[in-house]
C-alpha cells in the first residue's frame, strides 16, 4: 500500500520536460514492433488541448497487453483510453492498469483540456496459440476461476453452443469483463467480446457453430461459475437460466410462464449433493393445464422427469421433497409458480405426518452419469402411531448382494420389513403401522437405483402386534414370497 501511496503521489509531481517527444504516430502499429512505449521518454505531462490517436494491427492467435500509466481526471476533460475490436471503449483508471486486447485491432486515445496529466503507457504482442486447452462437452459446469495461460473450450456434437453465468451471492459479478469469449474451438477464432458483454447481449448468448471458448489472460478470481449447453436444448424455452445453491442460503423465488410456453432454470449447488423442495405454489390461471417438472442434470442432458407437480395436485401434502443431486433442472409450463429451495441435510424431510406423500429416489437416479454412488438411507419419523404405505415403483439390482430394505416399527414393538434383492417394477402397494419407516438401499453402482413412493395415513387404532416379514425375492415376471403361510397371516393385518 505505501509502495502504491509513493507511485501515485509521483503522478501528480512530474515536472514538464521540452525534450521529451509527444509527436503522435500517424501509422498502425504492428506484430513487427513486438513491444514498444509511448513517450519514449516514460511517464511525462501531456500539454493542454493534446489528441493523439493510435491504431493496433493484432493477427488472430495473439492478444496485445498494455501498460498504462496516468494521474489523469476525466472530469477535467484529460482522459486515455482504449477500443477494443468489438468497439467496445475503456477508460483507464488513476494509477497503473493493464488491459488486453483481442484480435483484430486496437484504438488508443490520449485527449486533454488541461496542461496537469502525465501518461505513459507500453505494449507487447503475445503469442497465445500455445496455451494449454481445456476441453468440456456441453453439458458441464465449471467454477469460473479459469487458469492463466489455459483456454477453456466447449464443444457441442448437435448444435451451437450456449453459455450461463451464475453467481454464489446473486450479485452483478464486474470480474466477468475480464473473461473473454471466442466463436470458435480455441484463440484463433472470432472475438465476440466479453463474457459481461456476452451474457447481456439481446438474443441467447450462444456460438456460431459448435464450439465456444473462454479464456481469462488476466489471472484474476471470479465468483460466477458457467454452464455450457446444446443450443438446441435450451432455444426452444421462453427464458432459461441458471442458478447457484449452497448450504445455508436458501433460494425463494417467483416465475412468470406465459400461455404457451415453458421455461427453465439449471441449479447446481457447490457444497451439498442434497436438496429439498419446501415450498412449491402455483397460483390457478384458469388455463387449462399449469405444471412444473424436475429432471436431472442440465438440459443438455436428456432424461425424463422424476418430480412431477400439477395444478390441482395435492402439492403441500408432497413437501419437502428430497433431490439427492447437486445439479438438476426445473421446467415450468405456463404457470405463476413460487419456489423456495434448501440445500444441505434437512431435519424436516424425516418429519412425517398422517397426509404426507412423497418419493424416495436413490442417488443414481438423480445422478445417472456418476459410475459409483454411496450406499443411500433415510428415516421418515412420527410422534404417533400411523400407517406408513409405500410402493416400489421401480428397482434395478445391478450385482449380487444388493438389496433394498424397507423397515417399519415403533419403540414398542417389532419391526416389520420387506427386502428385494431383485429388479422389479410397480410392486403393489405395502403398508404397516408404526412410528417410522426406515429406507436403505446398499447399490453402489450407476446400475443399481429405485423410486418408491409413499404415503403417510392416518392413526392407528388397532393394538395388533407386528409380525416380522420374511424376505420377498423379486424379478420382472412375478413375486416369490418365502415363508407363505407367516406372510398370508402378516398381509392380513396390514390390511385391516
Amino acid at each position: 500500500m505505501q509502495r502504491f501511496f509513493l507511485f501515485f503521489l509521483s503522478l501528480f509531481f512530474i515536472l514538464p520536460n521540452e525534450a521529451v517527444d509527444l509527436t503522435c504516430p500517424n501509422s498502425p502499429v504492428t506484430s513487427k514492433t513486438s513491444t514498444g512505449k509511448f513517450p519514449s521518454a516514460g511517464l511525462s505531462v501531456f500539454p493542454s488541448n493534446y489528441s493523439c490517436g493510435i491504431e493496433f494491427n493484432i493477427p488472430n492467435g495473439q492478444v496485445l497487453k498494455f501498460i498504462v500509466q496516468t494521474n489523469a481526471i476525466s472530469a477535467y476533460g484529460d482522459q486515455i483510453a482504449i477500443r477494443d475490436s468489438v468497439s467496445t471503449l475503456y477508460e483507464m483508471g488513476i494509477g497503473e492498469s493493464q488491459f488486453y486486447a483481442a484480435a483484430d485491432n486496437a484504438y488508443l486515445w490520449i485527449t486533454t483540456k488541461t496542461n496537469t496529466s502525465s501518461f505513459f503507457f507500453t505494449w507487447q504482442y503475445i503469442d497465445v496459440t500455445g496455451f494449454t486447452k481445456i476441453q468440456n462437452p456441453t453439458g458441464s459446469i465449471i467454477p469460473l476461476n479459469l487458469t492463466q495461460n489455459s483456454y477453456y473450450q466447449f464443444t457441442s456434437t448437435k448444435s451451437r453452443v450456449a453459455f450461463h453465468t451464475a453467481s454464489v451471492d446473486r450479485t452483478y459479478d464486474l470480474s466477468l469483463i475480464q473473461v473473454y469469449v471466442y466463436d470458435g474451438e480455441d484463440l484463433n477464432s472470432k472475438f465476440l467480446g466479453t463474457l459481461r458483454q456476452f451474457r447481456a447481449s439481446t438474443n441467447m448468448s450462444a456460438s456460431t457453430g459448435k464450439s465456444l471458448t473462454l479464456v481469462n489472460f488476466y489471472g484474476t478470481p471470479t465468483k460466477s461459475y458457467g454452464i455450457a449447453n446444446d443450443y438446441s436444448a435450451v432455444f426452444g424455452y421462453f427464458s432459461y437460466t441458471f442458478f447457484i445453491l449452497s448450504k445455508g442460503i436458501d433460494y425463494t423465488g417467483n416465475r412468470l410462464v406465459p400461455d404457451g410456453f415453458e421455461s427453465a432454470v439449471t441449479f447446481y449447488c457447490i457444497d451439498s449433493q442434497e436438496t429439498y423442495i419446501n415450498e412449491l405454489n402455483m397460483e390457478d390461471r384458469k388455463n387449462g393445464a399449469q405444471a412444473t417438472h424436475f429432471k436431472p442434470l442440465t438440459p443438455t442432458d436428456v432424461f425424463t422427469n422424476l418430480l412431477n407437480y400439477n395444478i390441482g395436485d395435492p402439492i403441500s401434502q408432497s413437501l419437502p421433497q428430497q433431490i439427492l443431486t447437486n445439479t438438476f433442472t426445473m421446467v415450468m409450463y405456463q404457470c405463476n409458480l413460487y419456489l423456495s429451495l434448501s440445500s444441505g441435510p434437512s431435519y424436516i424431510w424425516t418429519l412425517g405426518a398422517p397426509g404426507r406423500r412423497g418419493s424416495i429416489i436413490s442417488p443414481s437416479v438423480w445422478n445417472p452419469r456418476t459410475s459409483v454412488v454411496a450406499p443411500y438411507s433415510t428415516n421418515i419419523t412420527t410422534q404417533d402411531k400411523v400407517k406408513f404405505v409405500f410402493n416400489l415403483q421401480s428397482i434395478v439390482v445391478d450385482k449380487p448382494g444388493d438389496k433394498i430394505r424397507i423397515e417399519i416399527g415403533s419403540s414398542d414393538s417389532k419391526p416389520i420389513f420387506v427386502e428385494f434383492n431383485t429388479t422389479d417394477q410397480n410392486t403393489g402397494e405395502q403398508g404397516a403401522y408404526g412410528t417410522y419407516m426406515s429406507t436403505t438401499f446398499t447399490g453402489t453402482t450407476a446400475g443399481a437405483r429405485f423410486i418408491m413412493n409413499f404415503k403417510v395415513e392416518g392413526n392407528s387404532t388397532s393394538t395388533t402386534s407386528t409380525t416380522a416379514l420374511p424376505v420377498v425375492t423379486t424379478t420382472k415376471s412375478s413375486v416369490t414370497l418365502l415363508n407363505l403361510s407367516v406372510l398370508t397371516i402378516l398381509i392380513s393385518k396390514l390390511l385391516l
